[in-house]
Parts: structure tokens; C-alpha cells; sequence
């Protein structure tokens, strides 16, 4: 689903089906024309069945729809409020944890809530804080125990670190002099941010050090929404000609541009990550023409699902091998071999044999670890029965024994790597 607000409102789209859902009655003071949707953000659960939006407008009301009804296709409005003194609402984020859901928000006043959340009831506030001289542009749940909160400044280009059970300021960083916009990375170790100066730039997130650059040449100062793409391997971001931008974040090197209009601000944009597609999203940010939205697809090349054994995989049944090898040569040293050589000579063949596969890591297959097991197995048979019959000729009966080789833990390895 997609969804897209701004001074028409907001509105859910079906993209599979490419038809526009239906959207919940409002009360009046929602619906007024002059209250236009500022930021919005998809509530997201894996036990959940039923899709949640949150969404902010610029009079300060906060309202949750959640998906209703026979297949799903209906919402029906879960909040409705407004907020603090009413301003505008700049910022929405949201972090699931266990059973407990928060959002947080951010307005044009320097104030910054957090609430609970479960679905069914009101919102229930933990705090509200007042910031001294910043205006919060992007706000994000830092994933620790205490769940702290990052507030992105618009005009100062402070970030500060919020402690998350009652809003203290535990620390203070500086990303530049302004911030149009930020994103945070998931391993939350790099933030992208619209430096307003000249394109975007990707920070350290432990002390706000600028890492790289990406020039756009922008004509004007309008902030732009700015985020990863492709598993965080691209950054992409809007323009004030009616393009979008797309870089390759390690490089910094300009890779595509996508043409939206042909002119106005794209001051949003999104991206999504499938396991087949990647797809880019851009809409127009103007008063004076038909909003519009672009969607951009990218099949993959490849996926996990498509490889034969996919590396991890591999590493896992090498890693057995090599623990099945020496479990091998301590079991046969100890029952077979005392005193004798030739195992052991065996064994070292076939690690050679093993390690001359194993050099070439992207071509060990299946078929390479069964074949290579097998030749061991062989290989120990073959010196056991050599052995009988050595000892028989020479008449020592009872002194040899023929002991049959250790296959189970083995052949369990090939059974792994089917």
C-alpha cells in the first residue's frame, strides 16, 4: 500500500490493484482544506495482520487509521486529536518493541512527545519536553534497552539524544548548519541528512562527522526528503527541478537521475526494498500544478531464493566438514592408530584436497563437499582392508582388528548439504 498526503488531504492506495482505498470519515476539523497533511509514517508490527498509518497535519492534530472490514480494504479512524498548542507537527516516527508500541512527534514550537500506543485505546503519553533554541525535523527511536529518541534540528543542525522514560537531553551532536531532512541507516551507525548548502551528506551517527558529500547544485533552499535505497547501498533524494538524484552512497558518485517533472520542488520521496524489486517514489511539492506521484522498479538481478546454496549456507557446511575431519582424525587415532602413520597421511591428502576447493570459496558447491567426503571415505575403507589382509598373510590373528570406519558423522555432513 501506498500512502501520500498533503493540502488534499490524505489518501491509501491499493498498488497492486492500483485503485485508491477509501479513507474513514473525519470530523470537520479534520477535513478543513487549510490543514494540510505534514508527515506520515506506516506503524508496522510482523504479528500484524491489519496495517496502521499514522499521520501529522499543520494545525497539530495526530490521527491513527487502521485497516477494518471484509478484506481488509476499509480504515476507520483509531486517534483523532490535536496536540499541544496545535502547531504544526514537523516529524512522526513509531519503534515496536515486545508488546509495547510508541510514537513520537515533533512540531514547530521546539517540543518533542512520546506516547504509547496498543491499538485500540487512546494515546497514552509518556513525556513532552520543550527544546531550548531546536526544531525538530526528523525524529528516530534509537533500538537500545532504553529506548532513547534522536531529534534531527531544522535550523541548527543539532542532534540531540533524548533519554526515552522522561525526555532528558543526554547528549548533544552537530551535523552542520541546517538540516532539511534525515535518515537514519538500520545497523544505526550512519545518518543521511539534506544539508541545504548543496545536496545531501552521510554522517557518523556516534559524533555527527560528515563522512561524504553529494553535490546536487541546488537553486534554492527548499528542504528535500533524502533516503537509503537498495540495502542502504544508494542514497537518493529530491531536487528543486522536478528530478531525483540517485548516488552510490560509498562512492559518492552520481549513478542516475530520474526525471519527475519538467520543473517544481520534489521535496518527497521514499524508497522500498522487496525481495524481487527495488522501487524509488517521488511527488511534487507545488501549489500551482496537479500533485503527482512517480513510482520507479527495479527488478534484482538476483535474489537469496535463486542460488543453489547460498554462501552462508556454504560457510556452515564447511565449517562442518572441518569439524567433521577432526573429530575423525581423533576417533581413528585413538581406536586405530597408535603407534602407526599411514591414517593420518590419508587424512592430510584429503585436506589438501579440501583446501584447494576451499580456496576457490564462490565454487564450492554441493556436489564438490560430497565428492571430496566420499574420496575420505573410500580412501579409510581402502587402507582398513589392506591392513586386514596384510595382517592375516602374516599370520597375526587377533593382533589386528578390523574396525569399520566412522561414516555416520560424515555422511550426516552430506545429508546437510543437500
Amino acid at each position: 500500500m501506498l500512502a501520500s498526503g498533503g493540502s488534499d488531504g490524505m489518501r491509501i492506495w491499493d498498488l497492486k490493484r492500483r485503485v485508491q482505498l477509501p479513507t474513514p470519515r473525519q470530523t470537520p476539523a479534520i477535513q478543513n482544506p487549510a490543514d494540510p497533511v505534514t508527515c506520515a509514517c506506516w506503524i508496522t508490527r510482523q504479528e500484524a495482520t491489519r496495517e496502521t498509518l499514522c499521520y501529522g497535519t499543520g494545525l497539530g492534530f495526530i490521527c491513527i487509521w487502521q485497516q477494518q472490514g471484509q478484506g481488509l480494504e476499509d480504515f476507520t479512524a483509531k486517534v483523532s486529536r490535536r496536540i499541544g498548542m496545535g502547531k504544526e507537527i514537523m516529524c512522526l516516527t513509531y519503534d515496536h518493541t515486545g508488546d509495547d508500541s510508541r510514537i513520537a512527534s515533533g512540531t514547530r514550537d521546539r517540543r518533542v512527545q512520546v506516547w504509547t500506543f496498543d491499538f485500540k485505546g487512546p494515546l497514552i503519553p509518556i513525556f513532552s519536553i520543550e527544546l531550548s533554541t531546536t526544531v525538530p525535523r526528523t525524529v528516530n527511536f534509537n533500538r537500545t534497552a532504553g529506548r532513547n529518541l534522536l531529534v534531527f534540528g531544522m535550523y541548527d543542525g543539532e542532534i540531540h539524544t533524548l533519554r526515552g522514560s522522561d525526555g532528558t537531553v543526554i547528549a548533544t551532536n552537530k551535523a552542520g548548519p541546517m538540516i532539511g531532512h534525515a535518515v537514519v541507516d538500520a545497523p544505526q551507525t550512519l545518518f543521511l541528512i539534506d544539508n541545504v548548502t548543496n545536496g545531501f551528506s552521510l554522517h557518523r551517527l556516534e559524533d555527527g562527522a560528515c563522512i561524504r558529500t553529494y553535490n546536487t547544485n541546488p537553486v534554492k533552499t527548499f528542504p528535500k526528503q533524502v533516503v537509503f535505497g537498495e540495502q542502504a547501498t544508494l542514497v537518493v533524494g529530491g531536487s528543486d527541478t522536478g528530478t531525483i538524484h540517485i548516488f552510490d552512497k560509498n562512492e559518492g558518485a552520481l549513478k542516475q537521475v530520474l526525471q519527475h517533472a519538467d520543473k517544481g520542488r520534489v521535496q518527497t520521496v521514499t524508497t522500498y526494498d522487496s525481495t524481487h524489486h527495488s522501487l524509488i517514489f517521488g511527488a511534487t511539492s507545488t501549489n500551482d500544478a496537479e500533485p503527482t506521484i512517480s513510482i520507479w522498479c527495479r527488478k534484482r538481478t538476483t535474489s537469496p531464493s535463486d542460488r543453489p546454496l547460498g554462501s552462508e549456507i556454504k560457510n556452515f557446511v564447511r565449517g562442518i566438514v572441518q569439524l567433521a575431519i577432526a573429530m575423525a582424525i581423533i576417533a581413528y587415532v585413538s581406536n586405530i592408530l597408535i603407534g602407526q602413520t599411514s591414517g593420518i597421511t590419508l587424512l592430510e591428502n584429503a585436506w589438501r584436497q579440501y583446501s584447494k576447493l576451499g580456496a576457490q570459496t564462490n565454487d564450492l558447491t554441493n556436489t564438490d563437499i560430497r565428492s571430496l567426503v566420499e574420496r575420505y571415505i573410500e580412501a579409510q575403507r581402502g587402507e582398513e582392508l589392506e591392513r586386514a589382509r596384510s595382517s592375516e598373510t602374516n599370520g597375526r590373528h587377533g593382533q589386528a582388528k578390523l574396525v569399520k570406519p566412522q561414516e555416520d558423522a560424515l555422511h550426516a555432513v552430506i545429508l546437510l548439504g543437500n
